[in-house]
């Protein structure tokens, strides 16, 4: 295989692996809303007022955070459920947008606080999440522009490999729930569909090839109340 083949291979090989983590990604993320008791999701952003280009540095003070919240709501260092992705602004500069699907109330000025942990002046919004169908692309929304930068085979911001940032493109918890995957007929599948949903459940619905089985089709649909 030639050098010019290798890397176009290459190319191919990340492409499919962005399209594999981001549908995990969407996927995780809706498995787990409304599975972590009675608290509402809750999306959550987190800015530096420096102009913050380290990856090491800023995931190393959003570990933290969580450490501190974590404590703080349940005087241990761990016990938060969440998914964060990685959003880079034009300048490069980092901020974390954070999914929390067991986060408490806490007062806002109390969340500045743990936040920024007596160092200098940083931003959090945060609000409820409610009357979104698909949460889990209005997350991922955030991160649309730095995966089709790597999918066009772009440079990164950093000057890293793009393989070392699609690590860093978003993280989560342990411990949350996986989706579900069952193997089914076709006619399986209609009783299936019929049992649980209605005409207006479809809530995203999308056709693509795969290399391996052909068509395929991803269809996201709500439960019948």
């Amino acid at each position: 295989m030639s050098k010019e083949e290798r890397i176009l291979k290459d190319q191919a090989n990340l492409r499919r692996s962005l399209s594999r983590s981001i549908q995990t990604l969407r996927r995780t993320i809706n498995a787990n809303i409304g599975q972590w008791g009675k608290e509402k999701p809750k999306f959550m952003t987190l800015t530096f007022r420096e102009n913050v280009l380290d990856h090491e540095i800023a995931n190393a003070e959003f570990r933290e955070f969580i450490k501190r919240l974590s404590y703080k709501l349940f005087k241990k260092q761990s016990g938060l459920k969440y998914t964060c992705v990685v959003e880079r602004q034009a300048r490069g500069a980092i901020h974390y947008h954070v999914l929390f699907y067991n986060l408490p109330y806490i007062k806002q000025e109390e969340l500045v606080k743990v936040w920024e942990n007596g160092k200098e002046q940083r931003g959090v919004r945060i609000n409820a999440i409610e009357d979104i169908d698909n949460v889990g692309a209005y997350v991922v929304k955030y991160i649309e522009k730095d995966i089709q930068a790597l999918k066009d085979g772009f440079d990164t911001k950093t000057g890293k490999s793009a393989k070392e940032k699609n690590k860093k493109l978003f993280f989560q918890s342990r411990g949350l729930i996986k989706p579900e995957e069952r193997s089914m007929t076709e006619e399986e599948l209609k009783e299936f569909e019929s049992k649980l949903i209605d005409d207006k459940a479809t809530v995203f619905e999308a056709t693509h090839d795969n290399e391996f089985v052909g068509k395929m089709t991803y269809k996201q649909i709500k439960k019948r109340e």
